[in-house]
């Protein structure tokens, strides 16, 4: 099944931050997330890993107290040991979030 991320991110409301989830399997979900310019997503502990593919735009990841540039192009994965992970926007900023889903 092939799933157009365009049209998923081109269907979302403009607001601080947006997501939508397009595609769950048994072990994973993908969604794609907007973020307008200037917000963050506050830090929180995933339980699961989780990949980054910025589509557009500018921000900062910030996981375990240790901030790196985010860039169109740029992908990061953050592991399910880390304490925390933060996003904030530089620029609007359009991201793929992968994320592992266990099985307990």
């Amino acid at each position: 099944m092939t799933i157009s991320i365009n049209i998923s991110l081109h269907t979302l409301e403009r607001r601080p931050l947006n997501k939508q989830v397009f595609k769950t399997t048994n072990h994973l979900k993908a969604q794609v997330m907007k973020l307008e310019t200037g917000t963050t997503i506050p830090p929180c502990k995933m339980d699961n890993d989780v990949l980054f593919y910025v589509l557009k735009g500018e921000g900062t990841i910030t996981v375990d107290n240790e901030t790196s540039g985010l860039g169109t192009g740029d992908c990061i994965v953050v592991p399910h040991q880390a304490e925390s992970r933060s996003i904030h926007a530089v620029t609007d900023l359009e991201i793929l979030a992968v994320q592992g889903i266990s099985n307990k």
